[in-house]
Parts: structure tokens; C-alpha cells; sequence
């Protein structure tokens, strides 16, 4: 560890905890809060960012510095100093990564034992990569790097926190008013949990998305482009396969026929919406 995180963890006597962050809707938009940047009483929250070139995230750390974060910058993952800072979210840049070797090289150099962590990781990937994102990748929480807008970086941090501290909590019986029925499926909004009958039905947080978003449209369609946009905040028309794969696992999981649909049927040449 370097003699500069050995300082910054002897000094680091008020360690605190992720405060503010209510886990009630991970997919809400932000609400508007009081001013940010220099008015903020106090720095609510701890994020590491990890990058080899720094400067390609700066509006990130501004960004994020301006809300309230206390951000630390490091070219590689320092897990005492992490663990030491409490540390509620870590950002990795992988933009420069073109492909999946890639990624996971970069991956287990910048970050490694990163499965391991209970600690949300977001990785901002280029558009590139994220038109040939496949497998394993699809399940990390991804932010397409440079985002659309300072509201929607805000948007995908704020998720990220709140779908982990969700997923990290205890699941219950489905007794929340937040319970919804989609024929024979129970949806409880506010764990994120679906079940059939008492049976759970274990979805990915991308695949449990693509869901709740065809439930809100009721019956309507939406594209491949438009669901794109809303999970992974691009319109990148070469990645709209990536819905295609994502879809096709969510069927599976919910023993669903794309010939026969009962829950997503497919608008041809178009996108999905729920079956009749």
C-alpha cells in the first residue's frame, strides 16, 4: 500500500456510513435537494474512483463533488484504504477497454476480487463496448461513459447505491403494500423481489429492469432503442442486441415461450410489450 493511503488511514478517524440514501425506489429520478457544492453542511458520502487516466473522469469527480460526495481519486484499488475510509461506492473507468478481454484484463488490475466486495461498483464503459456486451458483463451495474447529462450520471449513481443496499438487505414474505400481480407473478416493488406462488424467480437487477419497464408501459410497445436508453442511458442502435439477450434470459427465467408468449411478446422489427 502506498505511503499516502497509509497517511489518509491514519488520519481517518470520522469514518461514517452511506447516510441519506433511502432504499425505497432504486428507479426513481433524483429529487432536488438542497444547493450542492461548497453549501453542503457536510459530506454525506464516500466514493472511490479508479482510473489510470484521471483525467478522462473529471466531470465525474466534479460532479459528484458538488453533491455532497467526498470523492478519492486512485489509479489502482487500495482495499485497506477502501475499508478504512468506508468507502460507499466505487466508480472504475474502463473506457478505454474495446472488447471483453479487455475488460476483464483491466478489471483484474485495476480492481481485483471485485465479486467479493459489499461495496456497489459501477464501471464506465464506451458505447463500443457496451454494443459487444455480453454474459457476465450484462450483470455488472454499467454506466455509458461520457453520460447524456449531469441529471442522468446523478440518476445511475443514485440507482447503483440504492439497488445494492436492496439487494443487500434481507428478503421477506411479499406483504408489502408495494405488492403488484401480473397473472400468476407477485412483484414486490420495494425489494425487488418476483415470485410465482411461494416459488422466488431470481432475476439480475438489468433483467428485473427490462421487466418493471414493460409492466409500466401496460401493453404498449417499446423499442429496442427505447430500452436501451432507459437501462443503460444510450441510443446506440449497435448494442440493441443486448436488449434481445437480456429479454431472452428474462423468458427463460420466467419459463416463457417467445412462440407463445404468456408474460413478453415480441413486436416484430420493433421491440417487446407485455402478452395479451
Amino acid at each position: 500500500m502506498s505511503n499516502q493511503a497509509e497517511q489518509i488511514i491514519e488520519g481517518s478517524n470520522d469514518i461514517y456510513s452511506m447516510k441519506g440514501w433511502q432504499a425505497s425506489n432504486p428507479y426513481g429520478r433524483p429529487v432536488p435537494e438542497e444547493p450542492t457544492g461548497e453549501t453542503c453542511p457536510v459530506s454525506l458520502y464516500r466514493a472511490a474512483m479508479i482510473s489510470r487516466s484521471p483525467g478522462r473522469v473529471h466531470e465525474l469527480v466534479r460532479t459528484l463533488s458538488e453533491n455532497c460526495f467526498d470523492v478519492m481519486v486512485m489509479r489502482r484499488w487500495e482495499p485497506l484504504l477502501q475499508s478504512a475510509l468506508n468507502t460507499g461506492l466505487i466508480v472504475v473507468d474502463m473506457t478505454a477497454c474495446r472488447d471483453m478481454a479487455e475488460f476483464e484484463g483491466e478489471r483484474n488490475v485495476l480492481i481485483p476480487l471485485a465479486d467479493r466486495l459489499n461495496v456497489p461498483v459501477m464501471y464506465l464503459v464506451s458505447e463500443e463496448l457496451m454494443s459487444w456486451a455480453s454474459g457476465r458483463l450484462l450483470q455488472e451495474e454499467l454506466m455509458v461513459w461520457p453520460p447524456r447529462s449531469k441529471e442522468t450520471l446523478l440518476y445511475q449513481v443514485q440507482r447503483a447505491i440504492r439497488v445494492h443496499s436492496m439487494s443487500a438487505s434481507p428478503s421477506g414474505d411479499l406483504t408489502d403494500v408495494s405488492l403488484n400481480k401480473y397473472k400468476d407473478l407477485w412483484i414486490d416493488r420495494d425489494k425487488m423481489i418476483v415470485q410465482r406462488g411461494q416459488t422466488p424467480i431470481h432475476l439480475t437487477k438489468t433483467e428485473y429492469s427490462l421487466f418493471i419497464l414493460l409492466m409500466d408501459s401496460e401493453g404498449a410497445v417499446r423499442t429496442r432503442e427505447e430500452l436501451m436508453s432507459e437501462i443503460w442511458d444510450t441510443d446506440f442502435l449497435g448494442g440493441s442486441n443486448v436488449v434481445d439477450v437480456h429479454i431472452k434470459s428474462l423468458r427463460k427465467k420466467l419459463n416463457d415461450n417467445a412462440g407463445s408468449p404468456r408474460y413478453i411478446a415480441t413486436v416484430r422489427g420493433v421491440g417487446y410489450r407485455l402478452a395479451d
